[in-house]
């Protein structure tokens, strides 16, 4: 289970950072909606690892076994996706930090340590993002013919 979530896990954080870097090559980083991608690639990195560790323990997936692997991948994606943000911002672009304080998008908290609530807000974002992508996708990957209990 691990293994299959740090796998794609790195996936994730690949495609994540990729489309940040795409964004930010044409100049649409500050299209705030455009970040809802974010969560349809979370999605797709989630629901392929769920997928790939069913196949290798041969179907036989367990309710929670699944959840945690989808928990794992989102947790890792969102680490690595959260630190090259933090790193990119300190290091490349001051200025998408003050884009992001003048739209007041993490609050007035900004002016202390603004680096961090992006890292925690960032976190907390991916982290229950995934805990429910996750939890949605079990639904699907728990039973072996995708039916309801009951029905023809």
């Amino acid at each position: 289970m691990e293994k299959v979530g740090l796998k794609y896990g790195l996936f994730t954080a690949a495609a994540l950072i990729a489309y940040f870097l795409l964004m930010r090559l044409f100049g649409l980083v500050h299209i705030i909606e455009l970040r809802f991608l974010n969560g349809l690639i979370m999605a797709v990195g989630i629901v392929l690892a769920i997928r790939a560790y069913k196949i290798r323990v041969n179907g036989m997936i367990g309710y929670f076994t699944g959840l945690g692997t989808g928990f794992i991948t989102a947790v890792i994606a969102t680490v690595i996706f959260a630190s090259f943000m933090l790193l990119y911002i300190k290091a490349f672009d001051g200025k998408l930090l003050e884009m992001l304080t003048a739209q007041s998008l993490f609050g007035d908290r900004m002016q202390v340590t603004p680096g961090l609530v992006i890292f925690i807000v960032l976190m907390l974002e991916g982290v229950i993002s995934g805990f429910m992508i996750s939890f949605i996708a079990m639904q699907y990957f728990k039973r072996d013919d995708h039916k309801v209990p009951g029905s023809p």
